[in-house]
């Protein structure tokens, strides 16, 4: 096992900070939207990477975020999403700000148990 400097749940929901930051930044500035959304995405193999410390909290990820985590799919999934049209590019990512929130949620209750 690697030795890690940060703690499971603080080092998540560091990622998870980052991924809302992105997401505000590509819906606050059209014109950086694919390069956040390629920072937000760069984030995603580290996230997956950490997440496998943590079976039932990687159950509750992939159940919630689907094809932007899953390994073969998040490359194309995240792409495609930079590239929607502006209207249906804010419906998305609200509705990834949403389950985002809900991931937090549930982390933290999971770190309050631990």
């Amino acid at each position: 096992m690697t030795s890690r400097r940060t703690e499971f749940a603080a080092f998540v929901l560091d990622l998870l900070d980052l991924m809302e930051e992105k997401l505000r930044e590509a819906l606050e500035d059209e014109s950086s939207r694919i390069g956040a959304v390629g920072e937000a995405a760069g984030a995603v193999p580290v996230l997956r990477d950490r997440l496998r410390e943590n079976e039932a909290v990687q159950a509750t990820f992939i159940l919630v975020l689907g094809n932007m985590l899953e390994e073969r799919w998040a490359p194309e999934w995240w792409e495609d999403f930079a590239r929607l049209k502006r209207g249906e590019f804010e419906r998305v990512a609200g509705d990834l700000e949403g389950r985002l929130s809900t991931l937090r949620t549930v982390l933290s209750s999971d770190a309050d148990r631990g």
